[in-house]
Formats: C-alpha cells, sequence, structure tokens
C-alpha cells in the first residue's frame, strides 16, 4: 500500500465548543461517523504545545500558519487526515471521520525519545468515553494507533479477543515494569506489534483494526517491517466501508 499525498480538506472545526482546560477534545461527529480513529494520547514528544483538538485537527480550519512551529501542528492534522484516507482507499470524507486518543489528558512528558505511559485508570477512562462516543452512532470500523492503545482495548475487554490470544497480548505488549516506573511505555516482548496489526478483531459486531501511529507513515526504518501487515489493513478497513 502506497501512501497518498493531497491537499486537505478544511472543514470547519470539531463538533461543539473548543476547550483548552487540562485535556485535549475529540474531533467530528460520532454520530455521522463511519470511521472511529483512535490516537494514543495529545502529549508531543517534543515540545510542550498542547491541542485544543486532536492531532491538532482544528487547524485543517484555517490556512496553513507560515511560522514553523505552527505549519509542523498543521501539518500533522493533514497527515492524519491523508492517513485515513489513504487506509480507507479515499473512500470516506473527512466529514465522515471521528478521531480521539486513548488518553485525551496531558500526561507529563515521558523520558526523552520515549513513548509515555498511559495508567491503566487514565485508559479506561478513555475507553469509558469511548464507549460514550460510539453509543450515538455505529461506524463501519475502528482503527486503532499503535500497540499499546490495543493493549489496554485488549485488556479491558473493549476488543474481543481469543482467552489464550488475550493472554499472549497481555504478557508481550505489558510495559516493561523498570519503564514504567520513569513514565515510559516500553513493550515487554519486541515486535509484537507484528502479531496483531492488520488483522480484524472485533467490538460487538464493529471492526476493529489495529495499525501503526501516523508518526510511521509512510513506513520507513524499521517500521517497513509492518508493509504487509498494513497492505492487510487497508485491504481490511476498505472492505469496512465499501458500500
Amino acid at each position: 500500500m502506497k501512501a497518498t499525498r493531497g491537499a486537505a480538506v478544511r472543514p470547519d472545526s470539531g463538533k461543539g465548543p473548543a476547550s483548552r482546560t487540562v485535556h485535549c477534545q475529540p474531533f467530528g461527529d460520532p454520530a455521522t461517523a463511519r470511521v472511529f480513529v483512535i490516537g494514543h494520547d495529545p502529549r508531543l514528544q517534543r515540545g510542550d504545545a498542547e491541542a485544543e483538538r486532536v492531532f491538532f485537527l482544528d487547524y485543517l480550519g484555517r490556512p496553513k500558519p507560515s511560522v514553523r512551529s505552527e505549519a509542523r501542528k498543521y501539518e500533522l492534522a493533514a497527515a492524519a487526515v491523508e492517513y485515513v484516507r489513504d487506509l480507507t482507499g479515499g473512500q470516506v470524507p473527512l466529514e465522515e471521520m471521528y478521531f480521539t486518543n486513548l488518553c485525551n489528558e496531558f500526561l507529563p512528558h515521558a523520558p526523552k525519545g520515549s513513548t509515555v505511559l498511559i495508567p491503566d485508570e487514565e485508559a479506561d477512562r478513555g475507553i469509558a468515553e469511548i464507549e460514550k462516543a460510539l453509543s450515538h452512532g455505529k461506524p463501519q470500523v475502528i482503527i486503532p494507533m499503535s500497540l499499546q492503545v490495543f493493549y489496554h482495548l485488549t485488556r479491558s475487554g473493549f476488543v474481543a479477543v481469543e482467552q489464550g490470544e488475550r493472554e499472549r497480548i497481555l504478557r508481550k505488549a505489558a510495559a516493561k515494569p523498570r519503564d514504567a516506573q520513569r513514565g515510559a511505555y516500553v513493550q515487554s516482548t519486541p515486535r509484537t506489534f507484528l502479531d496483531v496489526c492488520g488483522r480484524q478483531f472485533l467490538h460487538g459486531s464493529i471492526p476493529v483494526v489495529p495499525v501503526v501511529h501516523v508518526k510511521a507513515w509512510p513506513l520507513r526504518g524499521p517500521f517497513e517491517a509492518y508493509e504487509s501487515a498494513m497492505q492487510n489493513a487497508a485491504a481490511s478497513i476498505e472492505a469496512c466501508v465499501a458500500y
């Protein structure tokens, strides 16, 4: 699957007034969304910028900023939309996408170069919010990004997984205790995400297809190992959203 590079649609900002308090807001209308995208958390690995909407998607409702630091936020938003377009074969417009994070709280920075650890209680709070959003509609597919997100969806029972495989996922994808104490997420067994990425699971009757994070797209470096898995993901997601 090859990534496309097109101009992003410039919609109005997400549904409802934006709030910039202690957490980031989802983007889109869960009542009409055909695709639910679940990101990781709103804290940037580098920098202290705090998004009002997940992936800075509200930036698409305004001209691209000329200041480089602001332009990078716009580019992240555009990349997130283009990524989902790639995965859906261009069948789903932005107006029918819903973006949120597993954790929309601004957690403390992880150690330099590390992925922030999402504690169980924060993940459970985020899953409850996702369930609430899902109560307003029924998307054709749910797309979680990253291993830690899928780990929590599995741990909580949000995703249906056969018991033996569930135990393997929880064992291999659990955070290493020493790193967790530093606020960092490092999976216990390397390359665990290759076991599940691109496969189709279920939340009730809704397909769930885990994919690599948008920051790893287009695939490069160590993520080139996910080429086959991501081809499977795209084929599965395209089939889910086909009318």
